[in-house]
This record gives structure tokens, C-alpha cells and sequence, in this order.
């Protein structure tokens, strides 16, 4: 008898890389919170929530990853994807960071 594995395994090992991990743990002391690569969102603390992505097209997968949260929420994206983030953002209460943890467009959402 074969037993399979059915653990799920921290997110840098399907993936992600040692810049997420540098650029979260960016972000958590920008919004005074933590980070940890087994959980999603990436960041969380009394600042807000904040999701690391390398694109913009990881936006739909990031709002998913906020959408339980609570408070302030940012998707995290490198400064050349910002413009297409702005677009796709226009108008909903989640805002962007970027990858030195500046604040692009705040989040409108209550805390």
C-alpha cells in the first residue's frame, strides 16, 4: 500500500523565491505585522494585510487572498507593474504598495 502526502507545503517551495520573501518581510514592518510563507495572506497586522505578487495578472488571485480579511489591504507588485495595477484597481477599495513598501494607492477599506 502507497500512502500519498497530503501536507500542503509553504508557498517558496512551489515557487516563490527569496525576493518575495525579502520584499514581505518589507512590507510587514512597514504595516507592523508579520509574515509567514505558509500563510495567506503573506502579511498581516494591525496595519493592514498585504499580498506579494510579481504581476499585475496575479491580481484577481491576490483579491481572492484578501478578500477574508479585515481592515486596510494592498496588493504588493515591482514599480513596473504599477500603471496596469492602477487600471485594474480603479475604483475598488484595496490599494497598491510597492515592491520598497511605498504606498501607491491607499486602501479605502474601514478599519
Amino acid at each position: 500500500m502507497v500512502l500519498l502526502s497530503t501536507a500542503i507545503k509553504p508557498k517558496e517551495s512551489v515557487g516563490m523565491g527569496k525576493e518575495h520573501d525579502q520584499v514581505a518581510e518589507r512590507v510587514a514592518k512597514k504595516l507592523g505585522g508579520s509574515y509567514d510563507p505558509t500563510c495567506s495572506p503573506d502579511v498581516t497586522g494591525p496595519g493592514g494585510h498585504a499580498e506579494v505578487k510579481s504581476s499585475a495578472k496575479e491580481i484577481t488571485q491576490a483579491l481572492r487572498q484578501l478578500a477574508g480579511c479585515r481592515g486596510p489591504a494592498y496588493v504588493v507588485l515591482p514599480e513596473s507593474e504599477i500603471p496596469e495595477a492602477k487600471q485594474r484597481l480603479k475604483g475598488l477599495k484595496t490599494g497598491i504598495m510597492d515592491y520598497t513598501g511605498k504606498i501607491v494607492k491607499p486602501s479605502s477599506r474601514s478599519r
